[in-house]
């Protein structure tokens, strides 16, 4: 917010660079840690690091409503499975007036859950306990067990989509084959091109506080461990490898908000948020 730094990085401005794109850019770079990485990269003249921290936790927390959810509703799913021990994320979107409330479903086998809280230092076994976490019986997750569920959630919901990454999926869909549900379902992909979209309507979002998601723990965990890369034109996706921690819950639901698609307003554009015109004057 130093407007000597602004001036020093850019002698142009309040001439042919606009004063006004520099100061709402500062705002939205002084409360969005990813928009800080680049407000100090095109407008401050300073390398930066690949990746940076996705969600302000003071935002996040803003957004802790509980959601307001009724048998019937519409909703978009993302689904993020994992590998047989880790955890798998499911979580529905409930568009409504332009607020959205999210519902947030999480897996882990039984077997070893106390030994897994305590190695990785995260409370999975009180989460179950509170019913914010779903145990599988057995060492692994049964694929059979979320299909079910998520069938039962199809049946008391409108799913409009189910969004998902391609990682074991077809197990996944034959045990939905063997229970016989009919869920609208499409691949998600998790590069640049599909997450980058879903990605800046998840950050506007908590910016706007039109998020409900009833201050689930674990989705708190995930939110707190996300961080975003970059590509050379800008465009960003939640990086598991770089991550602090778990970030599934996360990463489903952006792309149940990619499910659904640009709703409202689009957020404001100025052509200096694109690495490529910048670096083209």
């Amino acid at each position: 917010m130093d407007k000597a730094a602004w001036k020093a990085a850019n002698p142009a401005i309040g001439k042919f660079r606009s004063l006004t794109d520099v100061q709402d850019f500062a705002k939205q770079a002084a409360r969005l840690p990813a928009k800080e990485a680049s407000f100090r990269w095109l407008y401050l003249n300073q390398r930066v690091e690949g990746t940076s921290p996705f969600l302000n936790r003071t935002e996040w927390a803003a957004n802790k409503a509980e959601p307001d959810i009724s048998e019937g509703d519409k909703c978009f799913i993302g689904l993020d499975l994992s590998a047989s021990r880790d955890l798998t994320a499911l979580v529905a979107v409930f568009p409504k007036e332009g607020i959205y409330h999210v519902a947030s479903h999480f897996f882990l086998p039984a077997a070893g859950i106390r030994e897994k809280s305590i190695s990785e230092k995260i409370p999975y076994d009180l989460w179950a306990k509170q019913g914010f976490l779903n145990l599988i019986d057995g060492p692994v997750i049964n694929p059979a067990e979320v299909a079910a569920y998520l069938a039962y959630i199809s049946s008391q919901f409108d799913v409009q989509m189910v969004a998902y990454d391609r990682w074991r999926i077809n197990d996944f869909q034959r045990e939905l084959d063997n229970i016989g549900a009919q869920v609208p379902m499409a691949p998600f992909g998790q590069g640049y091109k599909d997450m980058a979209p879903a990605v800046d309507k998840l950050e506007r979002l908590v910016a706007e506080r039109k998020i409900c998601h009833g201050n689930n723990p674990i989705m708190n965990m995930c939110a707190a461990n996300a961080v975003a890369t970059r590509d050379p034109a800008g465009n960003r996706k939640l990086d598991k490898s770089k991550a602090s921690g778990k970030i599934d819950g996360l990463v489903a639901l952006a792309m149940a908000l990619g499910a659904e698609g640009a709703e409202g307003d689009a957020p404001a554009y100025s052509p200096w948020d694109d690495p490529e015109f910048a670096l083209s004057v």
